[in-house]
């Protein structure tokens, strides 16, 4: 299968993160014939949590293709965790890793939301990932735009997400980052900005390798909010196994 064909197909799957969701992709994260089983997860002090299991695989060398399944804590006391979601997801990396300037990748999320009678509408997102190594440090950032679908015109609309780090590559094992998480809300209509949120704060990442069995990868950090908007703290963790297959 073409590139070409294969946009056209994620287009036709897409995948997307919700508003809420702490989402960070790398356009290089494409193991092929590898199996990634990822846990990614998040809690705010204002009480929204956000707990996701998935599994993908490399189809090809530049070609992820992934099915998640999220569950979700709104905001506010006494609220349950629930199923929210199911994912399909896809990443298509559009560069080679290192060859250019730049590195990039097309990513894109359909989450089906109406789960257990609830009223939550489907969810669409596509976006950009881009990469860049500086000598020992990396820096990622993800440019996103979700549409949601709904009847409700204050559900419904396009807003605008966006996610970065930078990462010391100290050690395989261990190296310190940074990462920041936006919202920009909704951009097709006046006002929308201003319900933007942005959360900031030094994270720990590294990868641990288990010889024949894989890897595993690990992020975790603390984040503060920027904004009114935003939540004053949130915990954010992630936790990642790599299989060959």
């Amino acid at each position: 299968m073409t590139r070409s064909a294969a946009i056209a197909a994620a287009l036709l799957l897409a995948c997307s993160a919700r508003a809420d969701e702490l989402r960070l992709v790398s356009p290089n994260e494409i193991d092929y014939r590898e199996l990634e089983i990822e846990s990614e997860n998040s809690a705010a002090t204002d009480g929204g949590r956000d707990y996701s299991l998935d599994l993908g695989a490399g189809v090809t060398r530049w070609w992820h293709l992934g099915a998640e399944l999220e569950w979700e804590r709104e905001a506010g006391p006494g609220n349950p965790t629930q199923l929210d979601g199911v994912q399909l997801e896809s990443l298509i990396r559009l560069t080679e890793p290192g060859e250019g300037w730049l590195d990039a990748g097309f990513y894109s999320e359909y989450t089906r939301s109406d789960l257990h009678s609830r009223e939550t509408p489907d969810d669409l997102l596509v976006g950009a990932a881009f990469l860049k190594d500086i000598g020992r440090t990396t820096h990622t950032l993800d440019l996103f735009l979700d549409r949601s679908f709904s009847p409700d015109e204050d559900v419904a609309g396009i807003r605008f997400s966006y996610a970065w780090q930078s990462r010391w590559n100290l050690w395989r094992q261990f190296a310190p980052a940074i990462e920041a998480f936006g919202q920009a809300g909704r951009i097709d209509r006046p006002g929308g900005f201003e319900e933007g949120q942005l959360i900031v704060g030094p994270v720990a990442t590294g990868t641990v390798l288990l010889g024949p069995i894989g890897k595993l990868r690990y992020e975790a950090g603390y984040l503060f909010g920027a904004t009114e908007a935003s939540p004053a703290g949130t915990v954010r963790w992630k936790l990642e196994m790599e299989i060959p297959l």
